[in-house]
């Protein structure tokens, strides 16, 4: 008889590159990595090991607010991973932050009938992914 249980969801690749941000996740902050060339300035993600404007090697990592807006959405209802299916349906977003930066992640709470939410302001919240583990998700603010 075949045992029926929660399939795990699928987890991040953390490297040496990408560990600082993941590291911060999992202590309920979003870390974003900042140019330090004084002509460039940008902010960065997804974790690099150099500037994608500019090319400078120097980056810092530095928490964001975790405030943004949805750019783009859409209701899942059919899951890419068994382990999502317990969520169903869920909204699926991109998010611009305040920083610049642009995050895609779920919205829990948020409403799957088709409403728009473009241009609504959320803010960051950090789920349980699986063991020892956490992932950004927003709420609607």
């Amino acid at each position: 008889m075949a045992e029926h249980h929660m399939a795990g969801k699928p987890q991040p690749r953390v490297n040496e590159v990408s560990e600082p941000f993941w590291a911060g996740v999992n202590e309920g902050r979003i870390r974003l990595q900042h140019c330090l060339n004084e002509s460039c300035g940008r902010v960065i993600f997804y974790p690099r090991v150099c500037c994608p404007f500019c090319h400078a090697p120097d980056l810092k990592w530095v928490d964001a607010a975790g405030d943004g807006r949805v750019i783009s959405h859409t209701t899942i209802h059919r899951a890419h991973h068994d382990g999502f299916n317990e969520e169903l349906p869920y909204v699926f977003a991109a998010v611009e932050l305040d920083e610049g930066v642009i995050f895609y992640a779920q919205l829990p709470g948020a409403p799957t009938d088709g409403t728009s939410l473009l241009g609504r302001r959320v803010k960051a919240e950090f789920s349980e992914h699986g063991p020892d583990r956490k992932i950004v998700v927003f709420r609607l603010a």
